[in-house]
């Protein structure tokens, strides 16, 4: 069946991670990794993280509409494209900013786990629908309606967030972070992270990062020399980091990680898997914010 075994992260994009050791004549493959570090493996790229019809839209009819898949391969396109100019530490026009904020909107919305997470949201919303029909004894009209968004729920928000969420990026600063580090960078079946850093002051209600904070940060490792930074905060278009920066980044983008995440070398380091300390200037530990967790019975 035509374009039925989909990537959920894209083929282009992991074969960057390929080991530069693989031996002549041997297949090129990537070194994947459980989160914890315990157990790793050798895999293509093109055989990693797929899944069947993950982006086909299943019409009434029976029919498959392959419309957003075709779409994410004009992403990817364009992201390949960019890349080669990255790599070459070009200068970039709007052309070439805009394709890497659609990608790296992409990357965010077409995992297992953000699939997962808005089919579970819609779900929850579409028994409260049919609870509601069937308490008031009403035809389920609204409830067949939810009930193809939870068939179709990462497809839908994927669609949305092209629309809403690249553009919204694209007005951001953006940086690319660049290496020479033994190891590199790593990515995951997670990538795209979106993180505040200073998330520990806030009270718990503001937590949840957005783009409109101050401090945010959206990361996505783009090759294991290469990772995107856009944020509110102006830097040189391309920045050298030392390893210190890489580990950092290295640590947030294997605690985002679902499953696994991918090692250029198959190699970890050990402050990847440190969970750090709390911080002494936390909300909690704030006048304010023991003021209002007293009143609050907390």
């Amino acid at each position: 069946m035509r374009k039925k075994k989909q990537h959920v992260i894209p083929n282009c994009y992991l074969k960057g991670w390929c080991d530069p050791r693989t031996p002549p004549g041997h297949h090129p493959f990537i070194w994947r990794i459980s989160k914890d570090g315990a157990q790793r493996k050798k895999r293509s790229p093109e055989k990693s993280f797929t899944g069947a019809d993950r982006y086909t839209i299943k019409l009434p009819n029976g029919q498959r509409n392959l419309l957003l898949e075709d779409t994410l391969a004009g992403v990817e396109d364009g992201f390949v494209r960019v890349l080669r100019r990255v790599r070459r530490q070009d200068r970039l026009n709007a052309l070439d900013r805009a394709r890497l904020c659609v990608f790296a909107t992409a990357m965010l919305t077409r995992t297992t786990a953000f699939g997962e997470h808005w089919t579970k949201q819609f779900q929850e919303l579409h028994e409260q629908v049919l609870a509601l029909e069937k308490a008031h004894n009403a035809e389920p009209t609204t409830s067949k309606q939810t009930a193809r968004f939870v068939e179709q729920a990462q497809q839908r928000v994927i669609a949305t967030s092209l629309k809403t969420a690249a553009p919204l990026l694209f007005r951001m600063p953006l940086t690319i972070l660049v290496t020479q580090d033994q190891l590199g960078f790593i990515t995951s079946d997670n990538p795209c992270v979106w993180f505040n850093p200073k998330w520990y002051r806030l009270p718990p209600f503001y937590r949840s990062p957005g783009l409109a904070q101050e401090d945010i940060e959206v990361t996505l490792p783009l090759t294991p020399h290469h990772l995107l930074l856009i944020s509110h905060r102006s830097y040189p278009l391309y920045l050298p980091v030392k390893q210190k920066t890489v580990d950092e980044l290295n640590r947030r983008t294997r605690f985002f990680c679902t499953e696994e995440f991918v090692s250029w070398k198959g190699e970890t380091r050990p402050y990847w898997f440190d969970p750090g300390k709390e911080p002494e200037d936390t909300w909690e530990k704030s006048e304010g914010g023991k003021r209002a967790m007293a009143e609050s019975g907390i």
